[in-house]
């Protein structure tokens, strides 16, 4: 099994929950991140004043798949959250050692 974890923009999230939804994955882990990557400083505006910005609010997608299933779950979640512009996102893939649903007990695969 693996981790499939996905920082994105906000307005991305609907699109690659949709396209997840259809490859048959319905349940996930989705929570607000803030956080920077290359581009430190973000300039905006709040009622006619300039600032720069620390950090930006984005969302944090994590899913866990079958190991078969993750290069197809990693190029699905590419595909529909593509963008050009910088600060688009990142994903990532961990291993996943031990998987237990709380409710019924079941582990491994069937706690998916």
């Amino acid at each position: 099994m693996k981790l499939v974890t996905a920082i994105l923009r906000p307005h991305r999230v609907a699109d690659v929950r949709a396209a997840l939804n259809t490859f048959g994955i319905h349940g996930m882990t989705i929570s607000q991140a803030t956080g920077y990557g290359m581009e430190l400083w973000r300039t905006s505006s709040y009622r006619g004043q300039r600032f720069h910005g620390e950090s930006v609010s984005n969302v944090r997608m994590e899913v866990v798949v079958d190991d078969s299933d993750t290069e197809d779950v990693v190029d699905l979640i590419l595909s529909s959250a593509a963008s050009t512009a910088s600060g688009a996102g990142k994903v990532w893939v961990t291993p996943v050692v031990a998987l237990t649903r709380v409710r019924t007990g079941e582990r491994g695969m069937d706690a998916i």
